[in-house]
């Protein structure tokens, strides 16, 4: 099977560049051929003067949009897009290397109860206000997984005083968590910048994580795939470890969060690399990702929902945008989260209760369904 990807939205490791908030990857299974094929028939059919088809100005009129709308509906069922609001994605590491080192050993009950998306969003909420302390920290945070240096987040780890303003959030004990065991997790950062092949330096890049996605949707059709990536520093360095098999580290991972996905592939051989110039295939997906990206930048143009479902109906599962429902105290789920939180904040500081924390989600799931438990 031949698939053609591409990117959108593309900083690198750094999720907070203003102008650039989301992010989308898109994989097309069609041979260059049928691809040129196609592109010569929209265009005769909607004229555009563009050498190369390109989302970003397309979108900017009603023909180009047509053409798209034109390439999207004859491409049906043989793409598939992820996207992410940034931010977000950069808040999924919050739990990943804040807490996860801590319960290193067996982490599975925290995404089993999916935990990690709950500290996911409340972090969101918190770093989307404008304060210049929260704008500090988030900033911290980022410069902290780009360099694995515990120095570099003084505002999480270096300070014992709670939050400026004294509001009561939930981020704040995100923070008294983290100083607590400030020392495991700067060792688990070293871990990572001395074992990972490439020192832990495109920790952030969402490139990676996207061709991942794709190759796992592709590979469960059980035919061995032949893979063409438009150029790109990040997938080079990591396109010989997506290997899809039993041994792929991040399948393994994977599977302690999603046991019931399915997941894996079959490679025909290595990842190739092409400009998008001579392969319209790679055109087809760069033309879907910026598609995607231009429309939750600047929201859905009059008269193209059509095409916007149809690309919608393409959405892989684990694409990355805030869930207000993972924060509403109306929610039970929620309320054991939040619970949850505050006992791994009395343990980290010397208080809590000795319970294994399996028994302790039980115990407060419980409580909270037969009404004895109040959270203010």
């Amino acid at each position: 099977m031949l698939i053609a990807c591409d990117e959108a939205g593309f900083t690198g490791p750094d999720l907070l560049a203003k102008d650039q908030r989301y992010f989308a990857f898109a994989s097309v299974s069609i041979s260059d051929e049928d691809a040129w094929s196609l592109i010569s028939d929209a265009r005769k059919a909607y004229p555009v003067q563009m050498p190369e088809l390109k989302a970003s100005r397309l979108m900017g009129s009603n023909q180009g949009r047509r053409l798209i709308s034109y390439l999207v509906q004859n491409i049906s069922g043989r793409f598939a897009i992820n996207a992410h609001d940034k931010l977000l994605a950069l808040c999924g590491w919050m739990f990943e290397y804040i807490f996860e080192p801590v319960f290193q050993d067996n982490p599975r009950i925290f995404y089993q109860k999916e935990f990690h998306k709950f500290i996911a969003m409340y972090s969101y909420l918190w770093f989307k206000s404008d304060s210049p302390e929260v704008k500090a920290t988030l900033a911290e945070f980022q410069e902290m997984m780009r360099t694995k240096d515990l120095s570099k987040a003084p505002s999480m780890f270096l300070s014992s005083n709670s939050i400026a303003d004294r509001r009561r959030h939930p981020f704040d004990l995100i923070r008294r968590f983290s100083q607590a065991h400030r020392t495991i997790i700067a060792k688990e950062l070293l871990e990572v910048q001395h074992h990972a092949f490439d020192r832990g330096t495109w920790t952030l890049d969402l490139s990676i994580s996207g061709l991942w996605s794709h190759l796992n949707h592709w590979g469960q059709y059980k035919v061995p795939l032949e893979v063409m990536c438009d150029d790109s520093k990040p997938l080079k360095a990591f396109a010989a470890e997506l290997n899809g098999d039993a041994m792929d580290a991040a399948i393994s991972r994977a599977r302690m969060m999603r046991p019931d996905d399915p997941l894996g592939w079959d490679m025909s051989g290595p990842v190739k690399f092409a400009d998008s110039r001579a392969h319209p295939a790679i055109q087809l997906a760069d033309i879907l990702a910026s598609t995607v990206v231009h429309c939750y930048t600047n929201g859905l143009p009059d008269g193209f929902e059509l095409t916007a479902h149809a690309l919608e109906a393409g959405m892989l599962n684990d694409s990355i945008f805030p869930d207000l429902k993972r924060v509403d105290l109306n929610d039970d789920a929620v309320k054991v989260h939040y619970a949850v939180l505050h006992e791994l904040v009395a343990r980290a500081e010397g208080r809590g209760t000795n319970m294994p924390i399996e028994v302790y989600f039980d115990v407060v799931e419980q409580a909270i369904a037969r009404g004895e438990l109040v959270l203010e």
